[in-house]
């Protein structure tokens, strides 16, 4: 009889009985068993001996953990305090300056300390701890600075990279980062690193030709009160800008930087005990460093990435990656807010009660209110209003005068035209609404605020105002659509309270709103874009390549970059030995 593979069954046998079931080695040597009992010598196989393994073969590192954004608390998106061992550990040397900016010491081991000119603050910085990075107001008096020390000075780089995380709110107006750099004397140009028309900017100066700059722009918006990782670099042969690890300018530039005797700054240029900043910067700035290593992509994203731990003590072989995904616009529960709001308007059920402090349930004044999907899908918590309807309440206790606050709320509407979607106080309000054009905007007085995006389109949007007049970086007023700041001014009016039936979510305006709330302070953006996230029903894990993440293995950590991943969703990591 003949099987399938056209063996006959005894030949089949004779295989099986040749074939090896057991092995060992004696000395050297390797010795086989056969099915029946005879023994092989494989000859000599010992080698040297390998690494020790770890007990355990697998290690889950995290496990639905949320992707936070850069500069909260507990954050894996990306970003790290750096060290001189995350230049050294790829090859490069240590820095020329590295500045953590908890103070003005420089990490680079090289002491080349900052002046603190204008007493500028630290403060919360990418890692979400307190004083560790330094706030700008946009005032020319604040600078932080070392003075040029002639023809040996280090940062008169001809070649190499500079960089820093940054942040910043205040939009149209152009500012710097960092520089070593004088456009107000000639010939005392060298290179500049900054923020104009909301995108990234690079002026740098040739070796000889100062006073001829060779500039280059990035692509993407960066004034949107995010952290951003900017870093150049210059080749002598490119000039080149990288945004959060991704190039976005490219300049011919054949020759070497200027070696100029002006200042190093960061937070604007030409500033130092004698001279004011020009184009301060507005926001934040951590993590600056100047190195005359040129710098390739994959070096910039290493040193961008967050560094996730893990206790395998050996370099991983195999690294696995899963995503929870989430919703948006469930309602909103109160501990999302630093503290109890003022006013919480979820509309559970299409009930018009406060979850707030003031505990103030709405009423619907005229016309008729309709219960609707909410955001999230669910069968009910929203409202929709036709242009007749009015819910309202009392503004009493709401803040009034020059008082922090931020409200905001979901809405949704097809029709274009001058609509309230919330607002409190007589004559100049605290308020947000569309224009003729359906672009989401809010007024204080004759400042006009936003009204850039058309969102008269149907879908669910998340809007909020944030109106602080102490803000730390001038920028007084701020406008967020789905989580990012769409607008700011340096203008707060006034707000006098307008009692009875002051408050009101979407008055005479036709379409739908949800989780409506007022809160007595100034949310930080992080806190704004915690509030967009909140997410309701838990989808099924969804399985991610992780090489899209991880940029390096290490025995102690990943270095990793998150920012593809929602920050309404979870991931699960896991590293194998």
């Amino acid at each position: 009889m003949t099987t399938i593979t056209g063996l006959t069954a005894e030949r089949m046998l004779e295989i099986e009985a040749a074939s090896v079931v057991d092995g060992d080695v004696a000395g050297n040597d390797l010795f086989l068993t056969r099915h029946d009992g005879t023994i092989i010598n494989a000859g000599n196989v010992r080698g040297p001996a390998g690494p020790t393994g770890p007990m355990g073969a697998a290690l889950s590192v995290l496990s639905d953990i949320p992707v936070l954004e850069i500069g909260s608390a507990g954050q894996i998106r990306a970003g790290r305090q750096l060290s001189p061992s995350d230049f050294t550990a790829m090859g490069l040397s240590a820095p020329l300056g590295l500045w953590n900016l908890s103070n003005v010491n420089d990490s680079s081991g090289n002491t080349r300390n900052l002046s603190n000119k204008g007493a500028v603050p630290f403060v919360s910085g990418i890692n979400g701890s307190a004083a560790t990075a330094a706030q700008f107001v946009g005032s020319t008096g604040q600078v932080l600075y070392i003075p040029d020390t002639g023809a040996a000075d280090p940062f008169r780089i001809k070649t190499g990279s500079f960089g820093a995380w940054f942040r910043t709110a205040k939009r149209t107006v152009a500012q710097t980062i960092m520089s070593k750099f004088d456009d107000t004397v000639a010939g005392r140009r060298a290179w500049a690193l900054s923020v104009n028309a909301d995108k990234a900017s690079l002026a740098v100066s040739a070796d000889g030709a100062a006073g001829t700059l060779v500039g280059l722009g990035g692509t993407s918006d960066i004034g949107d009160d995010k952290w951003h990782f900017l870093v150049a670099t210059v080749d002598g042969s490119k000039i080149r800008v990288y945004v959060d690890g991704v190039l976005e300018g490219t300049a011919t530039f054949q020759n070497l930087l200027f070696g100029t005797p002006a200042p190093f700054n960061i937070g604007g240029y030409n500033g130092d005990a004698s001279a004011v900043a020009t184009q301060p910067h507005y926001g934040r700035v951590d993590e600056a460093f100047v190195t005359d290593d040129v710098l390739s992509l994959e070096q910039i994203r290493n040193l961008m990435a967050a560094s996730v731990p893990h206790a395998l003590a050996v370099l991983p072989t195999d690294v696995r990656l899963a995503v929870r995904r989430r919703r948006r616009g469930a309602a909103v529960p109160v501990s999302a807010f630093p503290a109890q709001p003022l006013r919480l308007h979820n509309f559970v059920a299409g009930a018009l009660t406060d979850q707030g402090s003031q505990n103030i349930p709405l009423a619907v004044t005229s016309g008729t209110s309709i219960d609707s999907a909410a955001p999230d899908g669910t069968k009910t918590g929203a409202k929709m209003n036709t242009t007749a309807t009015n819910l309202r309440s009392s503004d009493a206790g709401l803040p009034s005068a020059l008082l922090p606050r931020s409200f905001g709320c979901w809405f949704k509407t097809n029709t274009a035209g001058n609509m309230q979607i919330m607002s409190w106080g007589t004559g100049v309000l605290a308020m947000m609404r569309t224009n003729v054009s359906g672009q989401l905007g809010s007024d204080s007085g004759a400042d006009l605020l936003g009204f850039i995006t058309v969102v008269s389109d149907g879908l669910w949007h998340h809007g909020v105002v944030v109106e602080d007049n102490a803000a730390a970086d001038g920028v007084k007023r701020k406008l967020y659509l789905d989580g990012k700041v769409n607008a700011g001014s340096t203008v707060m009016n006034s707000v006098t309270l307008a009692g009875a039936t002051g408050f009101g979510v979407g008055p005479g305006w036709g379409g739908q709103v949800s989780r409506a709330f007022v809160y007595s302070g100034a949310l930080t953006s992080d806190q704004v874009r915690a509030i967009y996230n909140v997410g309701s029903q838990a989808l099924w894990p969804k399985l991610r390549d992780s090489a899209d993440y991880i940029e390096t293995n290490e025995v102690s950590r990943l270095l990793g970059i998150f920012n593809a991943v929602e920050g309404s969703d979870t991931i699960d990591l896991q590293v194998m030995a």
